[in-house]
């Protein structure tokens, strides 16, 4: 009997959430015109039976279908296209100073893999969302939907590839052929498991990362291509969902949008890396750097919703000149690897963005320990430190996206040889400390 009256009372109380502006509690319910706030001893009570529930606001936004279908494609895009003037060559350094001499075709492959498996699976038997005749044709549409935007934009951009080979380089194709058929295998299987879902992106983000690491395209037609991926496949989707309707379409209920509570993850970030110190050379010589560029990998784990330990594994690469010499340009490239403590703040009850800090101590590894030719040798190894701040957005259960400014600082010693020619006078050991601001993206999985 408490049970139904329980019930009774959730019920009257999401029913006067919706059209009451008003806020007010009643039997014990505390409603309000954006949400709904059931108290823990009528969870309690009701135990295992069914309870309503009413979306605030913010989250009847989110869950719309059209936010859905653009809320990842559309600023995949716009970073690609706006990347494409600055940021693009930063990354091309990147590539030039840690792998000069990549080449892996795996690429040329893995770009359907994702799609493959979707196939593969629904031929065995595994329920996916769509049948056989609706799964052809919303692919179909996505596929032609894809092939038409990345060639009409290849040939009329004309973006020269890094390699000077041809004039095609944005978008990438085959990232855009790895994302469509990435969102593919999600569209049809993420609801049944969420893994399947990031075995397909990440696949589709290894495609990407190895046709910049190939020296085929710029950072900015990857980051383009995998929006348009994203984008076509959403398109196509929407497309055949007006031609079937309700016909082949197999309900998996409601999928999992909450929040987790200790949101645990682990991403790929990149950056651009900013030098806020030069090197005193001493005689007024100084070795300045310029704006350059960073990725890696963070991770961190969540001990309860606000504190965890993690850290990150990092490459970078700034740009570097002798003052007196200009027009000899040289690089600082350093890895990283430093642990440390986490904080996260939800913005808001129920809130998908996030406030987080971070406190990190780690390893500064030099990558080429003779930055100045024949003058200035640096030890392999240093002290590092980094202090972060971020904004995150819980895109779904599983994803993330996060916005990140970090503040770090790495020590080394040198071994300096006297240089007149240069007006290096300098001989001996010396100390430095390099401090940087990094602000970049990390797109995550929560786990």
């Amino acid at each position: 009997m408490r049970k139904i009256v329980t019930l009774i009372a959730l019920f009257v109380g999401c029913i006067c959430c919706t059209v009451n502006a008003q806020d007010r509690v009643e039997d014990g319910v505390f409603t309000t015109q954006d949400t709904v706030y059931i108290p823990h001893e009528a969870i309690e009570q009701l135990g295992d039976t069914p309870t309503i529930f009413v979306l605030s606001k913010g989250e009847e936004f989110y869950r719309n279908k059209y936010v859905q279908m653009t809320y990842a494609g559309v600023p995949l895009l716009v970073t690609g296209l706006l990347s494409q003037q600055y940021v693009a060559d930063r990354f091309r350094d990147l590539r030039y100073a840690y792998t000069p001499d990549f080449h892996c075709a795996a690429d040329d492959y893995l770009q359907f893999a994702p799609g493959v498996a979707a196939v593969v699976m629904k031929a065995c038997g595994v329920q996916s969302r769509s049948s056989w005749g609706r799964m052809i044709t919303s692919d179909a549409f996505s596929v032609a939907i894809m092939a038409a935007v990345v060639n009409g934009l290849k040939y009329s951009v004309g973006t020269l590839r890094p390699d000077g080979s041809t004039h095609n380089s944005f978008p990438s194709g085959h990232t855009a052929t790895a994302f469509t058929a990435a969102h593919i295998l999600h569209k049809e299987y993420g609801e049944l498991s969420p893994w399947i879902s990031v075995g397909g992106y990440t696949v589709a983000t290894f495609v990407g990362v190895s046709r910049i690491l190939n020296n085929r395209h710029w950072i900015s037609d990857v980051l383009a291509g995998a929006g348009i991926g994203i984008l076509s496949t959403e398109l196509g989707y929407f497309l055949a969902d007006l031609i079937f309707k309700e016909k082949g379409l197999y309900d998996f209920g409601t999928p999992d949008f909450s929040i987790p509570e200790s949101p645990s993850q682990v991403g790929l970030t990149m950056a651009l890396q900013f030098p806020l110190s030069s090197i005193e050379l001493g005689n007024g010589q100084r070795l300045i750097s310029s704006t350059g560029s960073r990725m890696g990998v963070d991770g961190v784990w969540y001990i309860n919703r606000n504190w965890g330990i993690g850290g990150s594994a990092t490459v970078s690469n700034l740009p570097t000149v002798l003052e007196s010499r200009p027009d000899e340009p040289m690089s600082i490239d350093a890895a990283t690897v430093a642990a440390g403590v986490y904080g996260s703040l939800p913005m808001g009850d129920n809130s998908r963005f996030r406030v987080s800090m971070k406190a990190l101590a780690g390893c500064n590894i030099m990558e080429h320990v003779e930055l100045i030719p024949n003058a200035m040798t640096s030890d392999p190894t240093g002290f590092y430190y980094e202090l972060g701040l971020s904004v995150s957005f819980l895109a779904q259960r599983h994803f993330a996206a996060n916005i990140f400014c970090d503040y770090g600082g790495y020590t080394f010693s040198a071994t300096h040889t006297a240089l007149p020619e240069y007006g290096l006078y300098r001989t001996g050991r010396h100390d430095y400390m390099m401090h940087n601001l990094s602000a970049g993206i990390t797109t995550s999985i929560l786990f």
